[in-house]
């Protein structure tokens, strides 16, 4: 199934609706969208501060809202902000489950889902396991396993 990948490093919600203002996604068709975006935003920079997690959810939103303006037809899977640091009483994990409480009305809107996989991240004790997350960040080749299998549910059949 041809994959067109638009995220990059570091990226923010501002960065993504720039470059949809941009036309990023002008002339494309897909079939599904799958949003990702959001943890980045929880660090600040020397050119933004970092973003509450009310603010990071209402970015997410804003996304939500240009994609279906700009691929109608597209159904749109919203990937909860996955679980960070390795043991559950990280000072990010907090603000993670604020930010993905802010991101259930999202998923009840028409042609768009809210996929949650802290669950399967996640050891039963909370911790994430470097198989998992080899940084406790960002997906190893067993985390990207655990989403793939997620997302099959959500993909067009041919």
């Amino acid at each position: 199934m041809p994959v067109l990948n638009l995220g990059f490093g570091w990226d923010r919600t501002q960065n993504v609706l720039y470059r949809i203002q941009q036309g990023e996604l002008d002339g494309l068709i897909p079939r599904l969208v799958v949003i990702h975006i959001g943890t980045n935003n929880l660090a600040g920079t020397k050119n933004a501060r970092a973003n509450t997690p009310a603010e990071i959810a209402e970015g997410v939103g804003a996304i939500v809202d240009r994609v279906h303006e700009k691929c109608p037809d597209a159904a749109i899977v919203i990937m909860s902000v996955f679980p960070r640091g390795e043991k559950p009483d990280n000072t990010y994990r907090v603000k993670i489950k604020e930010i993905n409480e802010h991101l259930v009305p999202l998923g009840k809107r028409n042609g768009v889902t809210l996929l949650d996989l802290t669950s399967k991240l996640t050891n039963p004790d909370g911790t994430i396991s470097r198989d998992v997350m080899p940084d406790f960040l960002h997906p190893g080749e067993k985390g990207y396993a655990i989403w793939g299998e997620a997302l099959k549910p959500h993909l067009p059949k041919h």
